[in-house]
């Protein structure tokens, strides 16, 4: 054997064809996450691009920063916001169930 390859090698139309599909195909994968990946860096740039526009229309200089009082402000605000969905999606539920109980006549057993 010469550097491993064997004076017998054999290589068959198959053999040749398999390695021949095989780097198409390997390239092909390539050239299309090449090209995805270009359509979402153009989307992301296209993004910051329109983030910065609306950062210089509405004058923002400096974005908030967790100890500021406008960002507690907005943070209890909107926490404060998810608790009156919450208790509203209960009060449309306990509404639902009592009017299933009232189509039954059973509204004022205890059910």
């Amino acid at each position: 054997m010469i550097n491993g390859i064997s004076p017998f090698l054999n290589l068959t139309e198959h053999d040749f064809a398999t390695n021949i599909a095989d780097q198409v195909v390997k390239k092909s994968k390539h050239i299309a996450i090449d090209k995805e990946w270009q359509v979402i860096s153009r989307w992301l740039d296209w993004a910051e691009h329109n983030v910065d526009s609306v950062k210089h229309l509405v004058g923002i200089e400096q974005r908030w920063q967790q100890g500021d009082a406008e960002y507690q402000k907005i943070l209890k605000h909107i926490n404060n916001r998810k608790f009156v969905c919450l208790v509203e999606e209960l009060q449309g539920l306990v509404v639902s169930r009592l009017m299933e109980l009232d189509k039954v006549n059973l509204a004022g057993s205890g059910m």
